[in-house]
Formats: structure tokens, C-alpha cells, sequence
């Protein structure tokens, strides 16, 4: 964790410690305005409504009629989807303090959350004609809100979009503007809209962060990483920005630099499960399997019922050919989460290894009813048959995959289990119908039966089918 961090944090404990020992006494009672902001915020952030509310109700006590508190009152109401007590809380302020924008503005969002979503937009509008700059920015995001609760994306987009015309560093519609892109999808907009912000504004935190998110989802993934690396150096404590870029990095295989991102996550914040899980994943792929290990212990330590992490635990094993070891790891994944073709595929993989063909091939089997659709769990069936001399179930294993399945590596696996058969012919004849439907699959059919490589028919049928340049 970052120094300023702990020192904020430890700011607050220290705050509410305050605070705790004012309530026992019954005198609430602070010199100045700013821990009763500070509670709240902290309190909110926290999503402790009732506390939140309840520190309000105490700053109003000490210093009667405050505008901010009382708006910031109102705000919690809605929060909690009490619109009818923020209205009345609205009223007072109005009659106290008449012509605010802020009372205006939620006050349409109070009227919203009550249904009358026509009166509030109308509400929003009238505010408009007086308004410029942040002020009409500020409006722009609550007629959003407006919108997003009707589920109304694409207007939403839209509203957002004028609100950064006026504020491009507007953080509220900033923020709204990530999630809503995904509902309407807008994401080549969402750059071209994010990229103008930076281009006034290179330090625009959430603009860079909005640009990762929608060139991600392009799979421009070499401008995401930068757009997320940008985001995160121009603010340092900026969370997300670290791990969505460490994710992105973990979805192209670029793994060092995965690492570098989650190094950065543990040595600046709080560390959860997924980080641990994330991190051993690099360590795995990276071949560093004892390190990997380490790394996914600590993810069950946070998270004692993830299957995802046992099963990369068993995976460690397998890859260092430990297979009494994997196979354990593998049974607690299963016995979280039983319908899991991938860890069915990989204990029966690991059985396999260790001699136990019965257990290997009553897994083989699960996988594939598990999700019958996918082809590999009928290939893995059928090779583990092939290579026990069971051919007459491989080919039925294989039939019972076309009626559920489609690819070409069910063809390359029929044609391997022919030619491991000696029916020859036919091999030749399922190959000559693998490789007109995908030629470039081909390849398979040596994972298969890896002899066929210097086969001289193989070669020459292959010759034939082979793509000119």
C-alpha cells in the first residue's frame, strides 16, 4: 500500500475513533465543519448509509440551517431511495435559500426515482436556458441518471457526451460514461469522443481509463495497454487502471508486464484473492510453477472455496509431472464446482498418468456430456480410447460427437483412429474431407498420431489440398 494511502486511511480510524468516543458521551461536537465531510464521505464510500446520515443529523444539530449539509442530506435520501423525505428536506432548503442548482438537480432526480421521469427531465430542461459550463454539465449527468434508470443507453451516451462538451472534466460523467459505452455500444465513438478530451487535457485520468475500456473491447489491445498505462500515471492511485491494464496484459499473453502491473497493485493496495490468483497465473504460464504455487496458497487463503484456484494449483502439479499431487488439487476444484468440463479434461488427464485408466476414462466421459458442444472433449475422449486399442468405442464416441459437435478436429480424429485401425483407405478418404473443410486444422492429426508426419499418402493428400500463395 502507498504511503499517502495508509496515512489517509489512518487519518479516518483515528477520525472515526473520535467520533465513537463523542457518541458513548452523548457530545458531538467538532471545532469546525470538516470531520463531520470527512465522516460522511468516508461513511458513503463505505455504503453505511444510516451513519452517514446520522453524522449529518449531528452537524446539523451543532450548527442549525447549513446548506451543504442539509443537500448533502437530501443526496443520502435518495441514495437510500427515500425521494419523497428528500423532497420535503428539498422543500425547506428552497424556502431558506430559493434559486440553488444543486436543490434543482436533485430534485428532478428525486422526482425520477418517484416514476414521474417526464416531470424531472422537464424539470432538467427549464434548467438549461441559464446555464453553461459546469453548471450545464451538472445537468447533463443527472438527466443521464434520468435515462440510465430507464434503461435508455444510447440517449444516455448521448446526454454524457454533451455533459463533456461543457466539462470534459466533469469525473461524474467521466466515471458514467466506461459502463454506458458497453450497454450502447459506442465504443469507437467512446475513443473518438475520450481521445479530443486528452488531446486538451493529457492528464485526463478517466479519459485514458474510458479509452482503455473501449479499445480493449475492440481488441485493439496494444492501444488499451497504453491508454491504461497513461491513466494510471497521470494518477497514481488510480485502482482500476492497474488492474484492468494487468488484465488486458494477461489476455495477450504479454506476462512480465502483467507482473509489473500487479507488483505495482500489491505494493499500493490492499491485496484480495483474485490479485494472488492473477499473479500465480503469470508465474504459471511463465513456467516459475513453485512461485506460482506460492502465489495461489495465498489466494485460498482469502478465498478457501475458489475452484479456479485449486484447479491452477493441480495444473502446477501436472506440468511438473506430480500426478498423485495434481490429481488432489484437481478433486478439490470438482468438488467446488462439479460441472466444470475443464477440470473433468484435466484429472482425467492426470488419472491417466498415474495408471488409473478406469478413473481416466469415466473423466474423459464427463467432460464431454459436461459440454457437448465442444468438440476437444470428444477428441480427448476418443484419442484416450484410440491409445488403449478400444477403436470400435473411439468411432462410436466420435459418432456421438457429430450429433452434438462441429469442427474440424473431429474429422483429423476419426481419420487418425482409421488409420490406427489399418483401415487405410478410409483414413485417406476423412482426411481428404478434413482438409477441404479446414486445411490450415491440419496440423491434428499429428498431435494424434505424430507417425502420419512422414507418411508418403498423408504427405501427397495434403500436397494436394495445400492453399496457393
Amino acid at each position: 500500500m502507498g504511503h499517502s494511502n495508509f496515512t489517509d486511511r489512518q487519518a479516518i480510524f483515528n477520525l472515526i475513533s473520535t467520533y465513537e468516543d463523542m457518541l458513548e458521551k452523548n457530545q458531538v461536537n467538532f471545532a469546525n465543519h470538516l470531520p463531520y465531510h470527512a465522516l460522511v464521505n468516508y461513511y458513503e464510500r463505505e455504503c453505511l448509509l444510516d451513519r452517514a446520515l446520522e453524522v449529518v443529523e449531528h452537524a446539523i444539530r451543532q450548527v442549525g440551517y447549513d446548506v451543504d449539509f442539509f443537500l448533502r442530506k437530501a443526496e443520502l435520501l435518495l441514495e437510500k431511495k427515500e425521494p419523497t423525505q428528500a423532497l420535503s428536506l428539498l422543500d425547506q432548503v428552497d424556502a431558506k435559500t430559493p434559486n440553488l442548482l444543486n436543490t434543482a438537480i436533485l430534485r428532478a432526480e428525486s422526482l425520477a426515482m418517484m416514476g414521474m421521469h417526464d416531470q424531472g427531465i422537464a424539470l432538467l430542461d427549464g434548467l438549461k436556458y441559464c446555464a453553461d459550463g459546469e453548471d450545464l454539465s451538472k445537468i447533463f449527468v443527472c438527466e443521464a441518471m434520468i435515462y440510465d434508470s430507464l434503461k435508455e443507453y444510447e440517449r444516455m451516451f448521448y446526454v454524457l457526451k454533451a455533459a463533456l462538451h461543457e466539462d470534459p472534466s466533469n469525473t461524474e460523467a467521466l466515471s458514467r460514461m466506461w459502463y454506458v459505452v458497453e450497454y450502447a455500444r459506442k465504443h469507437e465513438e467512446s475513443v473518438e469522443l475520450h481521445e479530443k478530451i486528452v488531446d486538451e487535457d493529457p492528464y485526463n485520468a478517466l479519459a485514458w481509463y474510458n479509452i482503455g475500456a473501449s479499445q480493449a473491447y475492440l481488441c485493439n489491445y496494444e492501444a488499451s495497454i497504453e491508454a491504461y498505462e497513461y491513466a494510471y500515471l497521470s494518477k497514481d492511485d488510480f485502482e482500476f487502471a492497474y488492474r484492468e491494464c494487468a488484465d488486458v496484459c494477461l489476455l495477450t499473453r504479454n506476462f512480465q508486464k502483467a507482473l509489473g502491473c500487479y507488483q505495482d497493485l500489491l505494493e499500493r493496495f490492499e491485496p484480495d484473492a483474485d490479485l494472488f490468483l492473477n499473479i500465480g497465473k503469470c508465474y504459471e504460464e511463465l513456467g516459475n510453477y513453485l512461485v506460482a504455487r506460492d502465489f495461489f496458497q495465498r489466494s485460498v487463503e482469502f478465498d478457501p472455496y475458489c475452484a479456479e484456484v485449486q484447479f491452477h494449483i493441480g495444473r502446477c502439479f501436472a506440468k511438473q509431472k506430480q500426478w498423485l499431487k495434481a490429481v488432489a488439487a484437481f478433486q478439490k476444484a470438482i468438488k467446488l464446482e462439479e460441472k466444470n468440463e475443464d477440470y473433468l479434461a484435466a484429472i482425467a488427464v492426470a488419472y491417466a498418468n498415474t495408471g488409473n485408466l478406469k478413473k481416466a476414462l469415466r473423466y474423459f466421459r464427463e467432460a464431454a456430456d459436461c459440454a457437448p458442444e465442444l468438440p476437444e472433449h470428444w477428441v480427448n475422449l476418443a484419442h484416450f480410447l484410440m491409445k488403449n486399442r478400444q477403436f470400435d468405442e473411439a468411432i462410436d464416441a466420435l459418432d456421438e460427437a457429430d450429433d452434438n459437435a462441429w469442427g474440424p478436429e473431429l474429422l483429423y480424429c476419426r481419420s487418425a483412429c482409421l488409420f490406427e485401425m489399418g483401415n487405410k483407405s478410409e483414413a485417406l478418404f476423412v482426411l481428404e474431407e478434413a482438409l477441404y473443410e479446414d486445411f490450415d486444422s491440419h496440423t491434428a492429426l499429428f498431435r494424434l498420431m505424430p507417425v502420419l508426419e512422414k507418411d508418403k499418402e498423408v504427405k501427397a493428400v495434403i500436397a494436394i489440398f495445400q492453399p496457393e500463395e
